[in-house]
């Protein structure tokens, strides 16, 4: 890859990449309030119950085709609904309106009042139903409700779950580094102060999440000494030095890009950025790994952070696609039919934990690989995206290169001397100077050729 040089322009004309980055939507907060709008909040409440319903049926011997049934057909259900959800009369039967309200106002049961909101998810269990009764019909199998493949592609989705966990966030924190980037200069950096300062960024962030979690799993213990954060340290030192490993390998791994991104201040702060960004994620990961294998941990906060990582998983892959449009005015999601979408992805989701946990008869076994394919997902990506960058940013300096020539290329003599064989008044032939103008060749009659050469004297013709 040739060396960077010098180009001097905006920002906004600097690689196609890192413009399409850039200009990604960002706006994770609206996303956010859209998904947990109160207006549908009952499919908020329903996928949680539902989930916790099918999951507990699949741990059961006859019950795992039946979870897998509904995890597949709910899943289909609501995406039955995000592709309808433009029509009105959909989205009026999916969203709680001031009509509704009102109802529930005038309602004097307060049985009614609970359950009266929950039928704006009327329309996608029904979708979810037909789609069901098409399966079984569709799909017999002599063992059991559904064939044997049925559990075990649903289960196997949650290889894709994981990867685009992996991937979303790439898309995001790529996104952000991109943002408000310098305008582009030669610059002469180091790459040791670069180094050290993502090592000392991520090894302090490895530290504090070993000495938080050690804090609270020493809040159910008594007894505990008033050193427990040392002893947590040194009992967890291994742990530190697999992420300084990591880091090491990921470093070398991407090492050309890093270096060539210190010749210009843009590339310099978005790879700096970026990376930052993929360091501190997978470096999360890899401590929950950690803490699933060698450090304690109660059923109720595996719940909780398993939870988050899902919502964070359905919620990075519904802002991916939405981010991206298909076409100039179509876009596969929205934040119209975000919602829908993001509980179809959850199902599935959901559906694919419960297979596996059935599977390996543990929920902490799933998780760990989940873990492990986000963290090798996030690494990949790393030189992915900045391969990507760099690519595009030589091909813009190719560009301007062809654009704006160097001036010695540049400088043409508009007066050329060639050498013509004539002969003088002795009859002796001699070389004489003549000066001829710059001609224009493509044209069909050149202009100056008779003018300036006496071709009589110069070409013999002999019989």
């Amino acid at each position: 890859m040739e060396e960077l040089v010098h180009v001097e322009q905006s920002q906004d004309s600097s690689g196609t990449v890192l413009q399409d980055l850039a200009t990604n939507e960002t706006s994770l907060l609206r996303l956010f309030t859209t998904l947990l709008a109160p207006r549908t909040s009952p499919h908020i409440i329903l996928i949680i119950a539902v989930s916790i319903v099918l999951f507990i049926l699949a741990g059961t011997e006859l019950g795992n085709d039946v979870a897998a049934l509904g995890f597949v057909s709910i899943a289909a259900g609501y995406a039955v609904t995000g592709v309808f959800s433009s029509n009105q009369r959909v989205r009026k039967w999916t969203h709680l309106t001031s009509e509704s309200n009102d109802d529930l106002v005038v309602s004097s049961s307060v049985l009614g009042r609970i359950i009266s909101p929950f039928r704006i998810c009327i329309f996608p269990l029904t979708m979810a139903t037909i789609v069901a009764v098409f399966i079984v019909l569709v799909l017999p199998s002599e063992d059991g409700l559904l064939p044997a493949y049925v559990p075990f592609i649903l289960g196997s989705m949650f290889i894709i779950w994981a990867v685009a966990q992996g991937r979303s966030f790439s898309t995001w924190a790529s996104s952000m580094a991109a943002k408000q980037l310098p305008k582009r200069e030669r610059i002469d950096a180091k790459i040791v102060p670069h180094v050290l300062f993502q090592l000392s960024a991520v090894t302090a962030f490895s530290i504090l999440g070993v000495l938080l979690f050690a804090f609270l799993q020493i809040q159910t213990l008594e007894g505990e000494s008033n050193n427990v954060g040392m002893s947590s340290l040194l009992e967890n030192a291994m742990f530190i030095g697999i992420v300084i490993a990591l880091y090491g390998l990921t470093v070398a791994w991407t090492f050309e890009f890093r270096k060539m991104a210190l010749r210009d201040r843009s590339l310099k702060k978005f790879t700096s950025r970026w990376t930052l960004f993929a360091h501190l994620f997978a470096t999360w990961h890899l401590l929950t790994i950690w803490r699933y294998a060698f450090m304690q941990h109660s059923t109720m906060e595996l719940l909780i952070e398993e939870l988050a990582l899902m919502i964070l998983t359905v919620f990075m892959a519904i802002w991916s696609i939405t981010s991206k449009s298909v076409g100039k005015q179509l876009k596969l999601l929205s934040t119209e039919n975000a919602l829908p979408w993001g509980l179809a992805f959850g199902y599935a989701y959901a559906g694919s934990v419960a297979m596996l946990a059935n599977e390996f008869n543990s929920i902490t076994n799933v998780m760990v690989i989940g873990h492990l394919i986000v963290v090798l997902t996030v690494t990949w990506m790393q030189k992915s995206v900045l391969k990507r960058v760099f690519e595009s940013h030589n091909l813009s300096v190719e560009i301007e290169r062809l654009s704006h020539p160097a001036e010695s290329s540049a400088e043409v003599p508009s007066i050329e001397f060639e050498q013509v064989r004539k002969n003088d008044s002795t009859g002796l032939e001699v070389a004489e100077e003549t000066e001829v103008e710059n001609i224009d060749w493509d044209s069909e009659t050149p202009d100056a050729i008779d003018e300036k050469i006496e071709w009589d004297d110069v070409i013999e013709v002999e019989d």
